[in-house]
């Protein structure tokens, strides 16, 4: 099963149009999926002290967190949408890592770093939006840290991405080929 977790609270986002065009090609090639939407969900991603309280034994106050690990246990590819705010993730989807991927659930710690314990995640890909492009955030380090440090780390082995530079007056031309272009992803 896919999982699709989805970070943007405004539903006329490009993000928005972005998720459905992924859902329209998961549905016309059959294929079961989920989606998380953590902000129609009201996902807290804010550690609480009873959150921080239970971290070191690898469980969360928080009901959803259970219910997203549910989830992932049942999921061979993860897909990310999600726009990228001052070089980095949306503090929701920060959260989402912080809370869901906890040590005895996504990974264990070793002599040699983290070991993940995602590995039924054969596969994660990631597309995402910003007004800069890829090569800069490529430059700032934010793809090998996404790829590397948090997929990575909880056990994916394989993570793709697109990425699809905004612009103040972007045309929708554009637009509609990144679209495109998103249905091609996803079938990959």
């Amino acid at each position: 099963m896919k999982t699709i977790v989805f970070a943007h609270p405004w539903n006329g986002s490009f993000n928005k149009a972005i998720l459905d065009k992924v859902v329209e090609k998961l549905d016309e090639t059959k294929e079961k999926y989920t989606i998380i939407d953590l902000n129609k969900d009201g996902f807290n991603p804010v550690m609480s002290e009873k959150d921080l309280e239970l971290y070191s034994q690898g469980k969360s106050a928080d009901p959803l967190v259970l219910k997203y690990q549910e989830i992932l246990k049942n999921t061979d590819e993860l897909i990310l949408i999600f726009p990228i705010w001052w070089m980095s993730l949306p503090a929701i989807l920060k959260g989402f890592f912080d809370k869901v991927m906890l040590r005895g659930f996504a990974y264990e710690n070793t002599q040699n770093g983290i070991k993940g314990f995602l590995t039924n995640i054969k596969t994660a890909k990631m597309i995402t939006t910003a007004t800069a492009p890829k090569f800069l955030l490529n430059i700032t380090g934010f793809g090998i840290t996404m790829k590397k440090a948090n997929l990575g780390g909880i056990g994916i082995k394989k993570t793709k991405w697109i990425h699809y530079s905004l612009r103040m007056q972007g045309k929708d031309e554009d637009r509609k080929k990144f679209l495109e272009k998103v249905k091609e992803f996803v079938s990959e």
